[in-house]
C-alpha cells in the first residue's frame, strides 16, 4: 500500500511536468516505472526514457536525517542492477504523508568510486527536491546531447529591479537672469550677507543665473538684474535636445539633490558621492526602512576596530553615487551603492581603497540590491525617525524602475548541471535572498 502511494505521488509529479508515466507493474524487477520525455508545448513524444526506482516511506524523519539532508543506503545487488543497464536510472524517495519527493541520477551519483563503495546516497533536501522544477534536469538526463532533440523550457516570468529611481516631481518653471558677476562664490557671498537661509537650487554661468527659485523675489533680486529675469516652462530645459541646456539642467538637478539631502548626507566632491554623516558621538547610526518584503534596518555609519585592540581603525559610511539621466521624456537618478571610509568620521581614511576592495570581494549581488533599496527608500520617504529628507518643493522621487521579463532562469535546474564546488558557491549566493535584517 505504501509503495503504491509513493508511485501515485511520483506519477502525479511527472504528469505535472508534462511528461508521460508508464508503471512497470507485474514485470517489475528493480524498476517501478518509466518516464518518457514529452514536449509539453507541441505534445510530441521523444522516445527518450528514464527508468525510475521508487522508495516510499511514511516516516516523518529518517535515521541520520538533518534539516538539510538525509541518507539512503542501497543494496549492492540493486545497485549492480541499476548501474548495468543502458538507460538513465533515478532513485526517488517519496514521503507519502508530507507528499514530498527527492531524487538523484544513480549513474551520475555513483560514478564516484568512493560513493559506489559506500552504497549511500546523501540527498540534499533543497537541491534534490523532485517536483516540477526538476523538469529541465530530467530532460538533460534523458535526451542525448547528440540527438538533435531540443525541448524549450517552460515560460518563466521574472521581475528585474533597475538602479533607476524615477523623478516624479519637478517645478513648473525655471528662471533665468543676468547678473553683474561671473564668480559664483562672490554671488553666494553677496546672498549670504542678506542673512537668509538660501537653497542651492541655482547655477551661475557667465553672468547668467539659472534657478528653480523665482529670481524676481528677494534675496535673488539683489544679485540679478530684475529687468532681465525671465520665467520659462521647465520643458524648455528638461526636454531640450540642445546639449548645452541638457548639461545646465543636470547641474541644476544635482544642486537640488544636494539641498534635499543636506541634513543627513555629506557630499565628497573628489569621489563624487553622497554618504551618511557621522553621529555626534561617533556611535553606530542605524537607518530603518522597508525592504522589498518587510521592515528592516541597516547600520549606515559604524566604527571598525584594530585587530585585538579597542582602538578604532576607521569608520565606514554607507554611500552612493548618483547620476541624473533622461530616458525619452522621463528623468531618473541612477544610483550606484558604495561606501566611504573616514579615520575620524570626517577625514577620508588613507586606506579607503583597501577597505572598499575588501568589502566588494565579500558582498554579493543581493547585498548590493539591499543597499539600493535602502537608498531608494531614503530618497523617497519624506521623514523618518532621526533622519529627515526634506520635502523639497523642487525634486521628488517615485520608485525604482522594475521590468517584467517573459523569459527567466530556472535556478534549481541550472544548479544541478554544475559540479559540487560551483553549486556550493552559487547556492550561497541564491540563498542570501532576502537580503535584509528583519526587525523583531
Amino acid at each position: 500500500m505504501i509503495g503504491q502511494q509513493g508511485i501515485n505521488l511520483i506519477e502525479e509529479i511527472v504528469l505535472g511536468m508534462g511528461f508521460l508515466w508508464y508503471p512497470t507493474g507485474g514485470v517489475e524487477a528493480g524498476i517501478d516505472g518509466l518516464i518518457e520525455i514529452r514536449d509539453a508545448e507541441t505534445s510530441e513524444v521523444t522516445n527518450c526514457i528514464i527508468q525510475v526506482q521508487s522508495k516510499a516511506t511514511q516516516q516523518e524523519r529518517l535515521p541520520t536525517e538533518t534539516d538539510s539532508s538525509f541518507e539512503y543506503k542501497c543494496k549492492d545487488r540493486d545497485l549492480t542492477y541499476w548501474l548495468q543497464g543502458n538507460a538513465p536510472v533515478i532513485l526517488i524517495i517519496a514521503r507519502t504523508q508530507s507528499r514530498e519527493a527527492y531524487w538523484v541520477s544513480l549513474k551520475d551519483y555513483f560514478s564516484d568510486p568512493k560513493r559506489r563503495q559506500s552504497q549511500k546516497v546523501v540527498f540534499d533536501k533543497q537541491r534534490d527536491r523532485f517536483d516540477t522544477n526538476a523538469r529541465t534536469a530530467l530532460i538533460q538526463l534523458a535526451v542525448p546531447k547528440t540527438s538533435g532533440v531540443y525541448l524549450a523550457p517552460r515560460p518563466k516570468q521574472e521581475k528585474l529591479y533597475s538602479n533607476l529611481l524615477r523623478v516624479s516631481q519637478l517645478p513648473q518653471h525655471v528662471y533665468t537672469a543676468h547678473t553683474a558677476t561671473e564668480d559664483e562664490s562672490k554671488a553666494y557671498s553677496a546672498l549670504q550677507k542678506i542673512g537668509r537661509e538660501l537653497g542651492q537650487e541655482w547655477v551661475l554661468k557667465e553672468n547668467f543665473v539659472l534657478s528653480f527659485h523665482d529670481l524676481r523675489q528677494s534675496p535673488w533680486s539683489s544679485i540679478c538684474d530684475r529687468g532681465t529675469v525671465e520665467q520659462h516652462d521647465i520643458t524648455e530645459w528638461s526636454l531640450s535636445n540642445r546639449l548645452e541646456r541638457q548639461q545646465e539642467f543636470v547641474w541644476l538637478l544635482n544642486r537640488t539633490l544636494l539641498e534635499k539631502v543636506k541634513e543627513d548626507l555629506f557630499f565628497d566632491r573628489k569621489k563624487e558621492l553622497y554618504y551618511f554623516k557621522p553621529t555626534t558621538d561617533l556611535s553606530i547610526r542605524t537607518y530603518h526602512y522597508r525592504s522589498l518584503e518587510k521592515k528592516t534596518h541597516r547600520d549606515v555609519f559604524q566604527p571598525y576596530y584594530k585587530k585585538n585592540s579597542e582602538n578604532i581603525a576607521y569608520y565606514r559610511h554607507s554611500a552612493f553615487k548618483g547620476q541624473f539621466i533622461r530616458v525619452e521624456t522621463n528623468w531618473f537618478l541612477e544610483i550606484t551603492p558604495t561606501y566611504f571610509f573616514t579615520r575620524d568620521g570626517y577625514m577620508r581614511d588613507r586606506f579607503e581603497q583597501e577597505h572598499l576592495s575588501g568589502i566588494k570581494k565579500l558582498e554579493k549581488n543581493s547585498a548590493v540590491l539591499g543597499q539600493l533599496v535602502m537608498w531608494a527608500e531614503f530618497l523617497i520617504t519624506p521623514a523618518q525617525g532621526e533622519f529627515f529628507v526634506s520635502n523639497s518643493p523642487f525634486l521628488q522621487f517615485d520608485q525604482l524602475e522594475e521590468f517584467e521579463m517573459e523569459v527567466g532562469i530556472d535556478d534549481k535546474a541550472w544548479l544541478r548541471s554544475e559540479d559540487d564546488e560551483v553549486i556550493a558557491v552559487l547556492e550561497d549566493i541564491l540563498n542570501d535572498l532576502p537580503l535584509f535584517q528583519a526587525d523583531s
